[in-house]
């Protein structure tokens, strides 16, 4: 009886994530949000942010999509710049460190 109380709460984790997962124009916005915090919290306009980050480019950009979650990568010059993961509609976004 347990298992079977396990399995239901797992199926239906599973399928609230599936539901809520964020689509690509909210990751998209999002990574904006995050990208202009890291800027200084204001848009310095579109020639210097391609000049210091090189991220706003929409051709580093990567969006997959895992079933119960999306995944959304940002990257500048074959470096990842920064990584979100969308769950729940929720976003959890980290940057790699410098090497």
């Amino acid at each position: 009886m347990k298992t079977l109380l396990i399995l239901i709460l797992g199926g239906l984790l599973a399928l609230g994530g599936y539901l809520t997962k964020p689509d690509e124009q909210a990751h998209e916005a999002n990574a904006e949000k995050q990208l202009s915090s890291t800027r200084g919290g204001f848009d310095i306009g579109e020639l210097i942010a391609d000049k210091v980050f090189g991220a706003n480019s929409k051709d580093g950009r990567k969006f997959e999509d895992l079933f119960v979650a999306t995944k959304y990568t940002v990257k500048s010059n074959d470096t990842i710049v920064m990584e979100c993961w969308g769950v729940f509609a929720q976003f959890l976004c980290s940057q790699p460190e410098a090497k």
